[in-house]
């Protein structure tokens, strides 16, 4: 039977021997329990879990029956432990309801504007004509070093630029970019073959910002200055150049309207709250403070003090080791106590 087959009424989950309140509330006997779920029940579940409506494959459906069942029959016996009046489940369940508000809430929002008038997306089209341009374009590339590795350095450093340089002035100039570029790698004694020119057609936010602007300015027939990245020089040459027309984009207007919509609201409502966080309570932890240094032992009347020593060392000298003894290394300071991890509760 299909997944959407059959009567709404019709039971898809029977679950013996698991007695809700609703069934005790019918007058089921205890050992005769049983909990039906309709189709229409475990749709209504499908479509609470998944509000994009995504098809889900028959073996994950049965997976999430399996795991629908397991949730009932546990949560049943949680009710019957009184689970439902500790403290814990009602503190928990105040803040899950508040970020369940939050994302019904949000999902509202873009089910109220996923769909823009016919208008609004044509204004967009009109007033973001630079974004919609496409471009069919040509790539030299020359990497940085030798992948063949069979180069003097320094001789390929020096060698590369400038033939990058002239490939450039010769595709300016209308030559075929897949023979420059086979000519550069021959040039400069790389084995490995060279990659294609073709890229194809290529819209705004495909390149980084700085190639995107040089390549966007371009008219057909023109070729870039030497982009110089971080792993080649590369020269890019245009082959030709339109406005995508609106039909072709009208679905992604469409989603970027959408989000724009959705981005505002939010916005005014995060701007319509103000609050104030109590800084002494949210503040870091101050740095933790050595202990003070233990005070010298005071000398008893009539004792001259002990001449200083330079460096800090010892006025009397350790005692010789006995013979055949290893000397006995001095102790180690004790080490500072850790600072600590959080602020005292």
């Amino acid at each position: 039977m299909g997944a959407n087959a059959g009567d709404s009424s019709e039971a898809v989950i029977t679950i013996q021997g698991l007695c809700t309140p609703a069934h005790k509330a019918a007058g089921g006997a205890a050992p005769g329990c049983v909990t039906v779920i309709t189709k229409a029940q475990f749709d209504a579940l499908l479509n609470t879990i998944n509000p994009s409506h995504q098809p889900i494959p028959q073996a994950q459906r049965q997976q999430l029956a399996q795991r629908y069942v397991e949730l009932l029959t546990f949560a049943e016996a949680a009710r019957k432990a009184g689970i439902e009046n500790k403290p814990q489940f009602q503190a928990t369940l105040r803040v899950q309801r508040i970020a369940l508000l939050q994302q019904i809430f949000l999902q509202d929002l873009e089910e109220q504007f996923k769909n823009p008038s016919q208008q609004e997306i044509e204004k967009y089209y009109s007033d973001n004509q630079p974004k919609f341009e496409e471009v069919k374009l040509h790539r030299i590339f020359i990497p940085k070093s030798n992948p063949s590795g069979q180069s003097n350095k320094e001789e390929y450093d020096k060698k590369a630029p400038q033939v990058a340089n002239d490939l450039r002035e010769r595709a300016a100039k209308g030559e075929d970019p897949d023979k420059l570029q086979k000519e550069a790698y021959d040039t400069l004694s790389i084995t490995s073959p060279p990659m294609s020119t073709d890229l194809g057609k290529r819209k705004r936010g495909m390149f980084p910002p700085a190639e995107e602007q040089d390549i966007f300015a371009l008219k057909a027939g023109e070729a870039s200055k030497v982009e110089s990245g971080a792993s080649g020089w590369v020269v890019y040459k245009v082959d030709s150049k339109e406005t995508i027309p609106l039909e072709k984009v009208k679905d992604e207007i469409s989603r970027s309207l959408s989000q724009q919509k959705i981005k505002t609201r939010m916005d005014s409502i995060r701007a319509s709250v103000h609050p104030d966080f109590n800084k002494e309570y949210f503040a870091p932890p101050a740095p933790a403070v050595p202990p003070p240094t233990a005070a010298p032992p005071t000398p008893k009347p009539g004792t001259p003090p002990a001449p200083p020593s330079p460096g800090g060392i010892p006025a009397t000298p350790p005692a010789s080791p006995t013979p055949g003894t290893p000397s006995t290394p001095p102790n180690t300071p004790a080490a500072p106590p850790p600072s600590p991890s959080a602020p005292p509760k």
